[in-house]
């Protein structure tokens, strides 16, 4: 069941008339760049509706920057309306939700969303969006941009070789931010059991991995580059969200259902774009890995048995491109063996030495190299989950989401 909301039009913002097209901005202290994100989602309007009933929605968790303000500030033909999404700064999934509810409400026929702090929305991204997921059944479609080599780690590392594997796409994007919902997949959705993870991070994964489980259409729509702020100060929960809304939906399945290995093709996820991470922040966060490890360690090498021959790094374990597939695999066993929270919580403490290992491996790589690095990934992770024999026994007891260790 989706959140009540309290919304507040717009003057001229109509909302009783069907065929509307909605697009819908994610938000909580973003005043910098909600201005120019609603500028391109109205061009973007203009451009594939012209004259139609097109109406922009910003979606508001407890800003205290003026992010409302900005919003009805910006110069635009289209219609605008603020949704007050429910308690301060509870997550980015109570807006997307807010937002799907306020579609519905408008009898909207597709909802695009795009998030709040892009720095290179472009008017065109509205049409390629809406044209995909034209069609009367249920269809969802993602993005497919490039990105700085040394970011996009929770989608590289996490979420698009766990979805190969278990609901049988290779995605590029499956937690991308930048969706568009047609009227029969957004009628769905309200169906859909969900964690208290949705209406965190872990919306993303947990609107792509439905689609699949149902067997709707996904749909990959190629938007260039995203410039956005970095989530890699977010290393430590924002990952531990997603896999909490991933498992969820993957422990509805009877099993993992792989994506074909019908031979790698190489996509573009990486540009010449290379800036590296705040190396204070890389530190700090292998010293939690470390702290970690210490108080978890001999549970993880049960779970986790491929951890016996890594070599020592810094930050605890390291983890190259061809070890990291057999350990999502044991995640995904541990996952199904009913151990739900020890798969995830240290599933994290792995991904982020992951994370940092891979940083070093790709120091001297190109940018053909590194895609061509994390196709291999993603593949041999559907290997690895392919060759051994997983039964999902349901959804855990509990729709809660406890921290534990990674609180912060």
């Amino acid at each position: 069941m989706v959140s009540a909301v309290r919304s507040t039009p717009e003057p001229g913002a109509d909302s009783t008339v069907s065929g509307v097209t909605v697009v819908g901005i994610p938000a909580r202290d973003e005043a910098t760049t909600i201005a120019a994100v609603a500028r391109a989602a109205d061009a973007g309007l203009r451009l594939a509706f012209p004259g139609g009933n097109n109406l922009l929605v910003l979606a508001d968790n407890g800003s205290t920057d003026g992010t409302p303000e900005a919003f009805l500030a910006a110069p635009t033909d289209t219609p605008k309306r603020v949704v007050q999404s429910g308690g301060g700064a509870t997550g980015k999934g109570t807006n997307v939700l807010a937002l799907i509810t306020t579609a519905l409400e408008v009898r909207a026929e597709r909802l695009i969303l795009l998030d709040a702090d892009l720095r290179s929305a472009r008017a065109d991204w509205i049409g390629r969006l809406a044209s995909a997921v034209d069609g009367p059944g249920p269809r969802l479609a993602v993005p497919v941009y490039r990105r700085n080599r040394y970011e996009a780690n929770t989608t590289n590392h996490l979420a698009r070789p766990l979805v190969a594997a278990l609901f049988g796409r290779h995605l590029q994007q499956p937690i991308g931010g930048e969706f568009a919902l047609n009227r029969a997949l957004l009628c769905r959705v309200p169906e859909w059991p969900h964690p208290a993870s949705a209406q965190l991070y872990g919306i993303d994964i947990w609107l792509t991995a439905n689609t699949l489980r149902e067997g709707h259409p996904v749909v990959e729509v190629p938007l260039g580059r995203k410039l956005h702020n970095s989530p890699f100060p977010k290393i430590l929960h924002l990952p531990q969200q997603v896999l909490d809304s991933l498992f969820h939906v993957a422990l509805r399945s009877e099993r993992p259902r792989p994506a074909s290995l019908d031979g790698p093709v190489i996509r573009r996820a990486v540009d010449s774009a290379a800036a590296p991470q705040d190396p204070a922040l890389v530190a700090e966060v292998g010293a939690s890995v470390r702290r970690y490890l210490a108080a978890h360690g001999p549970e993880m090498g049960r779970f986790f048995p491929n951890m016996a021959a890594l070599p020592a790094a810094p930050w605890g374990p390291r983890i190259a491109t061809q070890d990291w597939p057999p350990l999502l695999a044991d995640a995904v066993q541990t996952l199904a063996a009913g151990h739900f929270q020890s798969a995830r919580d240290h599933l994290i403490a792995l991904y982020v030495s992951r994370v940092l290992s891979f940083f070093e491996e790709i120091e001297q790589l190109n940018d053909t190299e590194i895609n061509a690095l994390l196709d291999r990934q993603a593949l041999h992770t559907v290997k690895m989950v392919s060759d051994r024999s997983i039964i999902f026994a349901g959804p855990p007891a509990s729709a809660e989401f406890d921290r534990g260790f990674w609180t912060g």
